[in-house]
């Protein structure tokens, strides 16, 4: 139950009794499916949050007391942000709140509190993971980089400290001249790019040499690009000469195979 104010003097109905006893053991619930502001209305209670979408929870000042204290809970799939409006909120863990996470918000003054994560012992957690699969075969003969059709991804991260984990499975091979490379960039910006080539660089290369067979290229990278808009992973190929090919082998399509590219929110 919400906090009730008793008067000196006040004889409690049973009615009022049970209500206070059952605080301990089923505590008041309230839901919200969309970003919410605090009232002082939820101490001692257990804020719901039940969004798809990215949601969050401000903490305002002069709502609270010292040793107020409310759970915060999520139990969908949008990742809820606790933020400071008016008031202070400091944490050892992390603000963001994933999936089936929750978290004890402790006020050590009117305007001061600390969110305790219940995971805070873990230091980082996974939030939100975006892939998608190119399954046609896809083929360039230019001689600078290009986008790959298909093998591009969006994700906003939540936290602008979120670190974002990219994974890429990729079947390229090249014709029957030059050589091909593939490389991973970040909106406009090349990353995890190999600094050893003289001329052209990037994290995997194929060969005419192997033209019969197609090979599986592949890269794991943290990346961090320290922003809350959305940020577009994308895999890019070039070719010295002849046709760069990914889903299928250089010498001709009778075999197919398929590539994705994975996104994952890591936040910490």
């Amino acid at each position: 139950m919400a906090l009730t104010t008793f008067t000196s003097g006040q004889i409690l109905t049973a009615a009022q009794m049970n209500a206070v006893q059952a605080n301990d053991y089923n505590q008041t619930v309230s839901t919200k499916t969309a970003s919410y502001t605090l009232v002082a209305a939820d101490k001692g209670t257990r804020v719901v949050m039940n969004s798809a979408s990215a949601t969050t929870i401000t903490v305002n000042t002069s709502l609270f007391s010292a040793g107020d204290t409310l759970i915060l809970q999520n139990i969908s799939t949008g990742v809820c942000t606790v933020t400071a409006g008016t008031a202070t909120v400091s944490t050892a863990g992390s603000l963001a709140i994933p999936q089936n996470g929750s978290g004890i918000l402790y006020f050590t003054s009117a305007g001061v509190s600390i969110f305790y994560p219940s995971d805070s012992g873990s230091g980082t957690k996974i939030g939100q993971v975006v892939s998608t699969s190119l399954l046609s075969a896809f083929s360039t003969s230019s001689t600078s980089y290009t986008d790959i059709t298909g093998l591009s991804v969006a994700i906003t991260p939540t936290l602008a400290t979120s670190k974002v984990l990219v994974t890429v499975t990729l079947s390229g091979s090249q014709g029957t001249s030059g050589n091909g490379v593939f490389k991973l960039v970040r909106g406009a910006t090349d990353i995890a790019v190999s600094t050893a080539g003289s001329n052209i660089n990037g994290f995997a290369m194929v060969s005419d040499s192997y033209s019969s067979s197609a090979f599986s290229c592949a890269i794991t990278f943290l990346d961090s690009p320290a922003t809350t808009s959305a940020t577009t992973y994308k895999i890019q190929g070039i070719c010295e000469s002849g046709v760069l090919f990914v889903n299928r082998r250089g010498q001709s399509a009778f075999f197919g195979t398929s590539s994705t590219i994975t996104v994952s929110e890591v936040l910490v």
